[in-house]
């Protein structure tokens, strides 16, 4: 890549990975995610500079506002298993945006193609920065790396930004020493960091570990913006460099770059791998005929027991209630298995026939009705004992499931099951947002709380009270419903919820890691507030 390129990718990197220890370390995940992520987008824009943005593939532009909305959504909901899933989402799209700039079709590219896309971003975060580093030393007439940089303003930066590399863990070596051995030093230490309140000098070592891995894995990543793959990925028999790949894995054609863009893959380079073992439409459409018959008795059981209402306890020996409850996650589980199948076949076959077609549209109508059958098992069981976080995500996987279905009917249909996981990939971005949007803790609060205030809201068999250990352990989003629900609750499960507040409080005030300006949340925030309008015992006066 060219030299002024390198040097302020360097320099992008190396202010990235400061970045990066400032927010992410002792913090728990909020503003601070939006702060890096819309920093990293800028640095590989600033990067790709005008050419990049005309490689970019148009139908690729909406990877990087989805990534910052995903990153935002942890400025917005505490549950750590939702923001968790916000953050890989939000790097997964980063990254693509990012190998668009580069030049790889995501949006509109073939599943090879995007494998190996995927490849390459591991690889260059991993490979990090030592391509960055060579490409940005000045170099003589011959191409031969020199020390001394040139007169010009890209000859001065390019030995900063490489002097700033070696220098950050160094001084930091160096400072923790002199700190050791005088205290004088060490108090000056700590009065110039005093940015960071809860910096020890002894971890300045840890800290400028953090900063170098951060640039390290940056450097390699903004390179992929600017059409860089790294040189390990790169390396093949000269006859095929500098042509662009004409398949990807298992053959298949690839679509060629966007204008002006350099293939992150030379011919020859793409790893290999077997083709795909080939099966005929007969042995598919038996699968598919036997699968169908199996799925068939098992949805006429459904229809006569779970929602015709027949006497389970003299067929099984055991109650309606029992039974609805009895296997949801082995049928979520079926239901997944049974879509694979079915793309799979379709995938391996050949030359289908409209045998095999009917066949994987029957399963795929039968699945349907197992997945129905799930979902009233769900309800039920919700019915019985309340709401908890793994039921809410359980409604919206057999919600995305359903959508799977639907977008395999008619792939199917089309033959273009390739564009499967493409259709998936964006139903799960809308699936995502869409809980960050209901908020899981605090809808799950609200309904539990109503449950304990009416208890005509649950079935004669279901159960009553207040879980306080539960609602505790849905952290900052049911503070605001339980404060507002304390004066009709019952005495003891009031006191239950009290414990609650008291103990969230407590937390709010005096734990550092939701105390810092990155961790600032929505759900945090509404949950001082609701918490400053109300004092221990305030519901019983």
């Amino acid at each position: 890549m060219p030299r002024a390129t390198a040097a302020w990718i360097l320099v992008l990197a190396v202010v990235g990975g400061v970045l990066f220890d400032i927010v992410v370390p002792g913090n728990a995940p909020g503003i601070g995610m939006v702060v890096l992520m819309l920093a990293l987008l800028a640095a590989a824009f600033a990067s790709a500079g005008r050419a990049g943005i005309e490689r970019m593939d148009p139908a690729d532009r909406w990877f990087a506002p989805v990534a910052v909305l995903l990153a935002a959504c942890t400025a917005v909901r505490s549950e750590p298993w939702l923001v968790a899933g916000d953050l890989a989402l939000a790097a997964a799209t980063a990254t693509a945006a990012i190998l668009a700039l580069g030049g790889a079709r995501i949006t509109r590219g073939l599943l090879p193609a995007i494998l190996d896309a995927a490849f390459g971003a591991v690889g260059a975060v991993m490979a990090g920065a030592p391509d960055v580093l060579a490409d940005a030393r000045p170099r003589l007439d011959g191409g031969v790396p020199v020390l001394a940089g040139s007169r010009d303003a890209v000859g001065h930066l390019a030995p900063v930004a490489r002097g700033l590399v070696i220098a950050v863990p160094l001084v930091a070596v160096f400072a923790v020493l002199f700190a050791s051995a005088d205290a004088v030093f060490a108090s000056l230490a700590r009065a110039v960091l005093d940015w960071r309140p809860d910096l020890d000098v002894s971890m300045l070592v840890e800290r400028s570990a953090i900063v170098s891995v951060a640039a390290w894995g940056a450097a390699g990543l903004l390179a992929l913006g600017v059409g860089h793959a790294p040189r390990f990925l790169n390396d093949a028999p000269a006859a095929g460099r500098g042509q662009a790949s004409e398949t990807g894995r298992h053959g298949v054609p690839l679509p060629p770059p966007a204008p002006g863009a350099a293939p992150l893959w030379t011919a020859g380079q793409a790893p290999a791998a077997a083709p795909l073992p080939r099966l005929g439409t007969v042995e598919a459409t038996t699968v598919l005929v036997i699968l169908d018959v199996l799925f068939a008795a098992f949805v006429a059981l459904q229809i006569a027991y779970l929602f015709g209402g027949h006497d389970t306890l003299d067929a099984a020996g055991i109650t309606y209630a029992d039974y609805a409850r009895r296997g949801f996650f082995e049928l979520v589980a079926v239901v997944v298995a049974a879509g694979l199948v079915i793309v799979g076949l379709d995938v391996v076959v050949g030359r289908r026939s409209r045998a095999q077609l009917a066949a994987s549209v029957g399963l795929l109508v039968l699945t349907a009705v197992v997945l129905v059958s799930a979902l009233a098992r769900l309800r039920l069981y919700q019915e019985a004992y309340g709401w908890t976080e793994l039921r809410f995500a359980v409604l919206v996987a057999i919600g995305w499931l359903g959508a799977a279905i639907l977008a395999a009917g008619y792939l199917l249909t089309r033959r273009q099951t390739r564009w499967l996981l493409h259709v998936l990939g964006v139903v799960t971005i809308v699936a995502v947002l869409g809980m960050n949007a209901v908020g899981p803790g605090g809808f799950v609060a609200e309904q539990n709380l109503a449950r304990a205030i009416d208890p005509s809201l649950v079935p004669a068999e279901g159960s009553t009270g207040l879980d306080g250990d539960y609602l505790l352990a849905l952290g900052d989003a049911a503070v605001p419903p339980t404060v507002a629900a304390l004066p009709r609750l019952s005495a003891a499960d009031r006191l239950a919820a009290e414990q609650l507040l008291i103990a969230r409080s407590s937390d709010l005030r005096t734990d550092p890691w939701v105390a810092g300006w990155p961790a600032w949340n929505l759900d945090r925030a509404r949950a001082r507030s609701a918490l400053a309008t109300w004092q221990p015992g305030s519901a019983t006066r």
